[in-house]
């Protein structure tokens, strides 16, 4: 399962979430993991949007539930959410997409690496639909 080693809390730190653990994060925050994500980037964010991830990726990364806990205690909960909302994203993100290294084989010409990929699908832009607008605008100003 694809997972991320972030350095947090004071050290070097494995995040997987499983898709058990995915469908445990689902649960928690009445929501797929695509929409937390999207809950994330958006700053509509809910309290368990933030925990849960980081939480959950510890366990998945190898850490017994108690310590995970206490973790995420310590470094999320006693301090201001948006301290932790980064975390939660690069853990969701690493999980529903992947790294570079999780890609097989070679990039095919004009695709570009996946976190490319993953700016233009958080800002909406893609080169199809900005070719297209920008081809509908020349041609509707005549």
């Amino acid at each position: 399962m694809r997972g991320v080693e972030l350095t947090w809390a004071g050290g070097e730190h494995e995040f997987v979430l499983t898709i058990d653990l995915l469908r445990a994060l689902q649960d928690k925050c009445d929501a797929g993991p695509p929409f937390v994500l999207q809950r994330l980037s958006s700053h509509r964010w809910l309290v368990d949007d933030v925990i849960q991830p980081i939480r959950l990726g510890l366990e998945g990364g190898g850490l017994e539930k108690e310590e995970a806990r206490k973790l995420v205690k310590k470094h999320v909960e006693d301090r201001p959410l948006t301290f932790s909302v980064m975390t939660a994203r690069a853990v969701l993100i690493a999980a529903l997409y992947g790294n570079e290294d999780d890609v097989p084989g070679e990039a095919v010409a004009g695709e570009g690496s996946p976190s490319e990929t993953l700016s233009r699908v958080e800002n909406g832009a893609s080169p199809a639909s900005t070719n297209g607008l920008a081809s509908f605008t020349e041609t509707s100003g005549e």
